[in-house]
């Protein structure tokens, strides 16, 4: 895999993307978005993978695009929507096959690792994350009214699901930025810590998924959740009954059971 705008690592069981342009503030490019894309595939695909973490280097996690690219929109040499996925079928699918939000559909946990301004596309990106944990140095917000355009890539989807319509409208329509403290009460993250400690957090979380967790009951816990955002009640509770039927059959279940019954901590093996 040749990345040059992201570092990539993997280490016990967890897989860390780092946005990698320390200079420019982390600003996005294509380059950067591919090489998510190829990381995060990587790590979904690895049996030996059990979370994905994603940061930034340096003192911000991503300052939105960067300013070349934007100058090209705004000039016509370049589509601000370009590489969106075209869904193939209808049906819960076609949901996941768009820019950010094929990280819904993956199978492993993805936490962020606020570590500084999050900002424009940083910022709807990090929507897309499972779980967002914040430096108490982050800032973040969508700017997108501040620089002449309106919202985008289903950021208008995700935002109200996560922290209300009303404070999705407030972000939104004033373009303003919220410290950590302010993301944390309107839900926008879950957790706020010193900033010397948020890679020490973040990896202790992914670290407990990655060793006390089934990887089978991880991955269907995260399908039912993302998928019956798109369906009803019923639909959701046949939905979990048959992801139970399923677990319940699986090697990962019976040893949980025999662990809890041997006062051990299980061995799971994803199968």
């Amino acid at each position: 895999m040749n990345f040059t705008d992201i570092l990539y690592d993997k280490s016990d069981r967890i897989a860390t993307i780092t946005l990698n342009r320390p200079e420019k503030l982390n600003a996005w490019t294509r380059k950067m978005q591919e090489d998510v894309r190829q990381a995060m595939t990587d790590a979904d695909r690895d049996d030996d993978i059990r979370a994905i973490v994603v940061t930034g280097a340096g003192r911000a996690y991503c300052s939105g695009a960067d300013m070349e690219l934007l100058s090209k929109i705004s000039r016509g040499e370049e589509s601000a929507t370009r590489s969106q996925e075209a869904p193939a079928s209808s049906g819960v699918e076609d949901n996941y096959r768009w820019r950010f939000s094929y990280m819904l559909a993956m199978r492993k946990p993805i936490i962020g690792a606020i570590n500084g301004v999050c900002v424009g596309i940083g910022f709807t990106s990090s929507l897309y994350f499972d779980m967002r944990i914040a430096s108490d140095t982050a800032r973040m917000g969508l700017i997108f009214v501040r620089r002449g355009l309106a919202i985008e890539h289903g950021s208008s989807w995700m935002l109200p699901r996560l922290v209300g319509v009303p404070t999705a409208l407030d972000l939104a329509l004033t373009g303003r930025l919220v410290d950590a403290q302010e993301a944390l009460k309107m839900g926008l993250v879950s957790r706020v810590v010193p900033a010397d400690q948020l890679i020490p957090t973040v990896r202790e979380i992914a670290g407990e998924i990655a060793t006390k967790c089934a990887p089978l009951g991880v991955a269907q816990a995260k399908k039912m959740i993302y998928d019956h955002l798109f369906t009803d009640l019923t639909t959701a509770v046949r939905g979990d009954d048959q992801a139970t039927e399923l677990a319940a059959g699986s090697e990962d279940f019976k040893e949980g059971v025999k662990a809890f019954r041997e006062k051990r901590p299980a061995q799971f093996r994803g199968r």
